[in-house]
């Protein structure tokens, strides 16, 4: 179970969901947001940041549309559905913890508050035990998930399409707090906080070894013969060739959630009329080079290679984020050293991400919409990272 909070910090735990302090939520209106995604940030925005906003209502919108499939007013369990609401929340209040953003922990509290608690049996315990570390392990240090944890899983009692839409939740919660840290920079206010796991440190450069397979999935990915018709065409919204690639047939086994995560994914990585952006695409690279997932960082070092053909960043990337905070001369590498620390923070640490990380971009000319674009890139790769060294494994190569 979640280790207890100290009084002076709100008092949040993972056991009940409630503040040491009494028996409500500390925020009572955490609930009452008309935007369950956004959970009200946005009205702190000026006039400029507003219109920002405005121009990725699309993003928001899909992502309003994720939170709504994930975290549904009632859940019918079945047998291959058992992941009931109270999981659901409790899952993500756990991720909401990890990332230390007290207003995603309080809402989630206030949501999970009302509802039963499972069952005090033995095997009701281990189930919720094994959600709880599973989910804060993922959410803090994705590199240590391995096969082993998936498979106890399944031994407690989760199905396949159970742990896809598991993964799922904790990924989107991740990815929500750090937009909603990322648009309280930008509006001038640091979020409130809780004390936060540990920032742990990014993944060794050993953690991409040369090519010698594509991504496998470690679970039984939908098959092409079972596949209903609502699963079918979402794959094909999806991507091109998603009914040969592994990665979205497991994903379809919760279609729903494929649906609005792939709407998120076109909306930010293909923006401006479906056009990759370098900026875009540089985020995208350190997020997974600091998590230690290789295939997605090997895609974003080709597109960002392709649209820049600044290897010398890349291959300082693969060496570590310290290594491409290098000095140059010149103006591309100063802005790029600006654009890497500032995901770095928001990806290692997005309770401590605020207006004074924004600062340097600012000074150096950067406009409100690329912050934005740079920080709705971060968020995401942080979400598809834990989906692919999560699900499945490859042998990852080099960003050499």
């Amino acid at each position: 179970m979640e280790q207890r909070r100290r009084t002076q910090t709100a008092g949040w735990y993972h056991k009940t969901q409630r503040s040491l302090h009494g028996g409500l939520p500390l925020d009572p209106h955490a609930d009452t947001h008309r935007d369950r995604f956004l959970l009200g940030i946005d009205a702190y925005a000026n006039a400029s940041l507003r219109r920002v906003l405005e121009g990725r209502k699309d993003v928001f919108d899909v992502s309003l549309a994720a939170y709504r499939v994930f975290f549904p007013e009632s859940v019918k369990v079945s047998r291959e559905v058992t992941l009931s609401l109270y999981d659901r929340l409790s899952t993500a209040l756990t991720v909401a913890q990890v990332t230390g953003v007290q207003t995603l922990c309080s809402h989630y509290a206030a949501r999970l508050t009302p509802l039963p608690s499972p069952d005090a049996s033995r095997q009701s315990n281990t189930r919720l035990t094994q959600i709880t570390q599973y989910a804060r392990q993922l959410a803090s240090q994705p590199t240590l998930i391995t096969r082993h944890g998936l498979q106890q899983l399944l031994e407690v009692g989760l199905s396949v399409a159970d742990i896809v839409t598991f993964t799922q939740i904790i990924g989107f919660v991740s990815y929500q707090a750090r937009v909603i840290t990322g648009i309280s920079a930008l509006a001038g206010r640091p979020v409130a906080v809780i004390p936060a796991f540990p920032a742990v440190d990014d993944a060794p450069a050993e953690n991409f070894p040369p090519p010698s397979s594509a991504w496998v999935s470690h679970l039984p990915p939908v098959q092409m013969t079972e596949a209903t018709p609502l699963q079918l065409d979402i794959l094909d919204q999806s991507h091109p060739d998603a009914r040969l690639l592994p990665y979205y047939l497991l994903l379809a086994h919760d279609a729903a959630a494929l649906r609005e995560q792939s709407g998120i994914v076109n909306g930010i990585l293909y923006a401006e009329a479906g056009l990759k952006d370098s900026q875009r695409e540089l985020a995208a690279l350190v997020v997974s080079r600091i998590n230690g997932c290789g295939e997605s960082a090997n895609t974003h070092a080709e597109d960002f290679l392709q649209l820049t053909a600044d290897r010398l960043t890349v291959n300082r990337l693969w060496l570590g984020v310290p290594d491409a905070m290098a000095v140059d001369n010149t103006d591309n590498q100063q802005q790029q050293r600006l654009i890497i620390r500032l995901v770095a923070t928001l990806t290692r640490s997005p309770e401590r991400f605020g207006p004074q990380d924004l600062q340097p971009l600012l000074a150096e000319g950067f406009s409100i919409a690329e912050i934005l674009d740079v920080i709705l890139a971060t968020a995401l790769t942080g979400w598809t990272n834990r989906l692919m060294q999560t699900l499945g494994s490859t042998d990852t190569p080099t960003l050499q």
